[in-house]
């Protein structure tokens, strides 16, 4: 006896279009956080290279961190030796358009910074604690034009929590920031666990002879 194939009911394909509208509300949200995190990871390797050109710098510097475009030629040009030419954009900057990188300097691992004139911990080993200071963080949309940040000029707002707000992008990635330290290791911190190593609070995050 032969079976007859039996054709879906117009119930039936709702029933099945109606599951699989759910499914996709499901996952894509989690596909949308998972391609997110990816392009974190992408930002936190092209920190980690970016330190580990800082280090072969200083190597041959005489200990000396690559500066900014203040001092002398900025440390985007003098890194592009050593082969970093397409690290420098987060893929996650939304302002990238406007401004050649989305990263900057702590002005305080510069020669005699601006408002801090007596400070220069420009060498790695003038360093009280490498592991614990900010070399390198990435730059808040508004901000245009520049290679470093503005730490150690008290007169335009130092390192409290609303000027280090005003300066860096503090929740670009999920609420949190991918942080370059100067031994060369990166981090990725929330602004919870950031706003806590900021005044008043006495750390050496981002002044290193506190």
């Amino acid at each position: 006896m032969k079976s007859r194939s039996r054709a879906f009911t117009l119930i039936e394909l709702l029933v099945v279009i109606t599951i699989i509208g759910i499914l996709a509300a499901l996952l894509l949200p989690a596909l949308a956080r998972a391609k997110q995190r990816a392009k974190s990871i992408q930002c936190l390797s092209n920190l980690k290279q970016l330190g580990l050109g800082c280090s072969f710098y200083a190597m041959e510097n005489d200990d000396a961190l690559p500066e900014t475009s203040h001092q002398t030629a900025s440390w985007i040009g003098k890194l592009a030796a050593y082969g970093l030419t397409n690290l420098y954009v987060c893929p996650l900057d939304t302002n990238a358009a406007n401004h050649i990188t989305s990263y900057a300097i702590n002005d305080f691992l510069t020669p005699n910074p601006f408002g801090a004139p007596q400070l220069d911990f420009s060498k790695l080993t003038s360093i009280p604690s490498p592991s614990e200071t900010l070399h390198l963080a990435e730059i808040w949309g508004g901000e245009i034009g520049s290679d470093h940040f503005h730490f150690a000029d008290t007169s335009s707002g130092g390192y409290s929590a609303r000027s280090f707000l005003q300066q860096v992008a503090v929740t670009v990635h999920q609420g949190s920031a991918n942080y370059l330290f100067a031994d060369g290791h990166v981090s990725s911190l929330s602004w919870l666990k950031t706003r806590a190593l900021l005044p008043p609070a006495i750390t050496r995050f981002v002044q290193p002879n506190n």
